[in-house]
Order: structure tokens, then C-alpha cells, then sequence
């Protein structure tokens, strides 16, 4: 029996490393494609403008929930837009509870009586979350088109002069564009998100022009009202609406373009638990997307290669849960198999070298995708990179969670990620607290494999054993401070 566990151990381990390396290289062949769009500016804006006459009827919603902190930037920024008001209709779908709606009340009114094209839209209830939220909206829309911006975004004032040409296509479904981030260097947890999202966009530059499948990320995003109702509107059954949509659009043989010169601002979250509880939701959402859409995928016709970005693309989530398991199995390995006499090491030095790899290649990329100018010396580059590959570790915990919830079948268990102003001293889910006394475990079992793997001479489990110490590390001193600047 213990030979058998041994063995299944092993096996795990293995399947783990192999699928990281592939994806690991399904990567590294987009982000080439990505340099060379930017090499030559394959990205380039429509050129030819439809007449003023032309410009079709938009319906910009702003699907808002206790979002007092911004929502009266978001509605200012909106109703700045530049675009024929007489084609124009902004919705403000607020689904409060606090004193936003008060606040949201007073600016569209203000708006309004400024001739702003911009109506108040409030529900009895919030059933379906967002989802639902938007679904109510379009029901009192008129446009062809439908702009998303969520709560703490700022667009520019020309974006729909720069995104509506783009339709010309009948095919083209819906577009995605860049965005920018005003508190990337509050601290080194928002310049970790500024950098994995930089990376994110960088790569999608890439998966848009190979024609491969991408995932939208929901706001600063136009979708033709057609591709929306062939679809039936968004899902409630999923907490990551937006990737469900924008999956079925591409199924359903709809295009999609990704404008990464049209930038909005957001607002990343500034503390620890804000971060956990986002990262697990999306955990949950984007996990449960995959295998709701897994077979309708393995139905499209796609060559090989697009198959593979597909299938990397939609189990990415699964994949870095999975890294977690691979934290696990360390300990084990340590007892049960003679490492010294076992390929399994040789394994683990070839999954660290390609995180090495993999690692280096996002920091290039997160740098292009987020605009960096700043010139870095190559010992801060490797700092950087190690640091931003630790916190990957604590990032495959909160999704090693969100997976485990999304197969019990918690798929609607919505929480505002709190942004802005007092942001510290919001109500923290339950959820929080068991993703918090699992970063202290962790950070535990990882010392604990440490130790073993220095006392048995296992010495290429050690990165494992550190990196996971840090990042977990990282995550519970940064609690600490948030815990003692509240008091």
C-alpha cells in the first residue's frame, strides 16, 4: 500500500511539472508573437471614422455596489465622454445599500439638468449579483452597443471615438481595451497586480493576433447588442459573468479585438484581505468556467495549436491551484522514495528551471504590458522576479480554495473587493479567515518541508520549501501591518 502511494505521489508531482512546462512554453511562443505586433504596430487604430452622422446609438453602463469611494469620479468621467449625445445613453445601475446611492442620486441629477443623456436605475433587489444587475440594465437600454466600466474605473474621453469604428466588422462580437492602474506603486502588493495584469494584457496582445481564444476581464469593454442577445445576456450562474460571456461569444463564432492603446485607470486593492478575497473568487469563477465550457470547447474545430492555447488559456486557474498540491507533495516525497536515486529530482530541477524562465518572461512582459520606463539594474530584474514568483505561491492557495468551493458547488458566493478610501475598515467575509489561518499553515508545512529536505540531503526541494516561505511570509507581515494601521 505504501508503494502504491509512493508511486501515486509521484505520478502527481509529475503531471503537475509536465502540464507548467507546456503551459510554460504555450506562453513564451505568444509573448514572441506579442513583440513582434509591437515590433511592427500591427495594433493599429481603425482608420477609417464613420461621419458624425454615422455614429451609432451606445448605452454605457456602470454596474455599481456600495461604491461610495467612486462612484462620483466614475459618473464625472462617464458624462465627459466625448461622443454625440444624441447617440448616447449612460445607466447608472446601482445596486447599493449604503449612502452610494445618495451619492450617485446627486450626480446624475446634476448631470441631467447639464442636458448629459444620463439616467438613474436603481432595483428592488440585487438577485444575480452583477449579472443580474446588467441584465436589468439592457432591458432599459436602447443602444446598438453596450460599454461596460465597473466603479473604480476612469476612461479617456475619446473612448468610444477610438472603439465604436472597430464594429464595422459585423462579425466582431466585442473589445477589450488596455488598462492602467493609478495606485501601481502604493506598495509591493499593488505592484505585483500591476505587474501580473501587464503581463495578462501583454499576452493577450499576442492571443488576439494569433486568433487564439482569450478571457475578457469584464470592464473598459464594448459589446455589440446582437452578440449579447444571440447569447442570451449574462449568466448568473457563474461569480466571473464576463469570462462566461465572453467564452460563449467566442464559441459562438463571434470575434473579438483587444485595443491595448485605449487605456482606462483603475483602482487596485491596497491590503492583504482585500486581495485574498478577490483572488479566491476569481479562483472559483474562472475554474468553474473552464469546465462549464470544457466540452463545447473540444467541439469547435481548432487546429492543434489553438486547441493547446485554448485549453492553457481556460485551465490556467486549475493549473496554478494545482501548484499548491505540488507545496503538498513535498513533505511526502521527502519519506517516501530515495530521492537521491530517483529521476523525480531531476524533474524538479527541469520545473524549476522553466519557472526561472517562465518567471523572467513575465516580468519582460508585465513591464511592456504595463508601460514601465523605468530602467532596472540586472540584480534588482532577478530580485524582482523572485519576489513576484513567491507571491505566486500564496496566489495558488486562495485558488486551490476556489477550486475546492467551486466542486462543492459555491459558484454565486459574491464580495465586493473593497477600493478607495477606508478601504481598511470594511466587514471581512467569513472566507477570509480560512484563507487566512491557511496562509499561516502553509507558511508552516513549507518550513517543516524545509527542514526535512536539509536533514534527508533532499537538497532540490529547498527552492520550493524557501520561495513558499517567503510568499506566504509576504502575505501574513503585510496582515500584520494592515491589522496595526486599523488600531
Amino acid at each position: 500500500m505504501l508503494l502504491i502511494f509512493s508511486y501515486a505521489v509521484q505520478a502527481v508531482f509529475l503531471l503537475v511539472v509536465v502540464c507548467f512546462i507546456l503551459y510554460a512554453l504555450l506562453e513564451l511562443r505568444v509573448l514572441g508573437i506579442s513583440r513582434q505586433v509591437e515590433r511592427h504596430k500591427l495594433t493599429e487604430l481603425a482608420t477609417h471614422l464613420p461621419t458624425l452622422a454615422n455614429w451609432p446609438r451606445v448605452s454605457v453602463l456602470l454596474p455599481i455596489y456600495n461604491e461610495s469611494a467612486v462612484v462620483v469620479r466614475l459618473i464625472d468621467a462617464v458624462c465627459r465622454l466625448d461622443y454625440p449625445t444624441s447617440a448616447l445613453e449612460i445607466l447608472v445601475l446601482d445596486d447599493s445599500t449604503d449612502h452610494t446611492s445618495a451619492l450617485a442620486q446627486e450626480r446624475v441629477a446634476y448631470y441631467a439638468q447639464r442636458k448629459i443623456p444620463v439616467h438613474y436605475v436603481k432595483r428592488s433587489t440585487n438577485k444575480d449579483y452583477k449579472a443580474g444587475n446588467l441584465l436589468n440594465g439592457i432591458r432599459q437600454s436602447s443602444g446598438q452597443f453596450y460599454v461596460i466600466f465597473d466603479a473604480d474605473f476612469v476612461p479617456p474621453e475619446d473612448f468610444l471615438l477610438k472603439t465604436i469604428p472597430y464594429f464595422q466588422d459585423p462579425q466582431l462580437g466585442f473589445l477589450q481595451t488596455g488598462i492602467g492602474y493609478e495606485n501601481r506603486d502604493a506598495s509591493f502588493l499593488t505592484r505585483f497586480q500591476a505587474k501580473e495584469m501587464g503581463h495578462q494584457q501583454y499576452v493577450t496582445v499576442g492571443l488576439s493576433a494569433d486568433g487564439d481564444m482569450a478571457s475578457l476581464s469584464g470592464s473598459s469593454c464594448v459589446w455589440r447588442k446582437a452578440c449579447v442577445e444571440s447569447l442570451g445576456g449574462w449568466n448568473a450562474s457563474t461569480i466571473t459573468e464576463d469570462v462566461d460571456l465572453g467564452y460563449r461569444a467566442q464559441f459562438g463564432n463571434w470575434k473579438y479585438a483587444y485595443i491595448r492603446d485605449v487605456v482606462s485607470m483603475s483602482v487596485l486593492p491596497e491590503t492583504t484581505s482585500a486581495f485574498r478575497v478577490q483572488r479566491e473568487r476569481w479562483g472559483r469563477g474562472l475554474i468553474h468556467s473552464a469546465f462549464k465550457h470544457a466540452r463545447l470547447m473540444f467541439q469547435q474545430q481548432m487546429s492543434l495549436m489553438k486547441r493547446l492555447h485554448a485549453i492553457a488559456m481556460m485551465f490556467s486557474s486549475l493549473l496554478l491551484a494545482s501548484i499548491y498540491v505540488l507545496l503538498l507533495l513535498c513533505l511526502p516525497l521527502n519519506y517516501l522514495i530515495d530521492l537521491h536515486n530517483s529521476e523525480i529530482q531531476w524533474v524538479a530541477w527541469l520545473f524549476f528551471g522553466f519557472v526561472a524562465l517562465w518567471g523572467l518572461n513575465n516580468i519582460f512582459a508585465a513591464r511592456k504590458g504595463m508601460r514601465a520606463e523605468e530602467q532596472q539594474s540586472i540584480l534588482r530584474t532577478l530580485w524582482e522576479t523572485y519576489l513576484y514568483v513567491a507571491l505566486f505561491l500564496p496566489m495558488a492557495w486562495y485558488y486551490f480554495v476556489g477550486g475546492v468551493r467551486a466542486l462543492l458547488g459555491i459558484h454565486g458566493d459574491f464580495h465586493r473587493t473593497p477600493k478607495g478610501e477606508h478601504k481598511e475598515k470594511v466587514r471581512r467575509p467569513p472566507i477570509h479567515r480560512i484563507l487566512w489561518w491557511g496562509e499561516g499553515f502553509s507558511f508552516s508545512y513549507a518550513a517543516v518541508t524545509l527542514w526535512a529536505a536539509v536533514q534527508q540531503g533532499n537538497y532540490f526541494l529547498i527552492p520550493i520549501g524557501v520561495t513558499a516561505c517567503v510568499g506566504f511570509g509576504m502575505m501574513l507581515v503585510g496582515f500584520w501591518r494592515e491589522e496595526h494601521a486599523i488600531k
